[in-house]
């Protein structure tokens, strides 16, 4: 395996993230034209990363732990948070183009600043 400097790993991490994200919207972009259901195609992209993370598990790639209530429960005001903004975002691919839900997505840390600075004062 490559060792990076930390600034490299950084870097490389940036770039893989928008690599990523980029295309996932394209393909996500490319799938509702062919089937229109924005919520069949986010629970089944949910339910394969939940198979693919059992499935390495099960082989052995990598370890998870145990789910247990205690745990979960702090987690859940974020989950229901996770799954509506991954929900707008798949209706608003349905309904607009790429670019619009990429600028949108791009202003939204812009906003949460403005936000930030008025409720938090920071």
């Amino acid at each position: 395996m490559i060792k990076l400097s930390p600034r490299a790993e950084v870097i490389a991490a940036v770039i893989s993230y928008s690599l990523c994200s980029g295309s996932l919207v394209l393909v996500n972009k490319l799938i509702l034209h062919f089937l229109p259901f924005p919520s069949l195609v986010i629970v089944v992209q949910l339910l394969s990363t939940i198979f693919l993370i059992y499935g390495a598990n099960l082989c052995g790639v990598m370890e998870i732990d145990e789910m247990k209530w205690e745990f979960m429960k702090p987690y859940l005001i974020y989950t229901v948070a996770f799954s509506t903004g991954v929900y707008t975002n798949m209706m608003c691919l349905s309904t607009s183009n790429v670019e619009t839900v990429i600028v949108a997505r791009a202003l939204s840390p812009l906003v949460v600043s403005f936000l930030d600075a008025i409720f938090l004062g920071r």
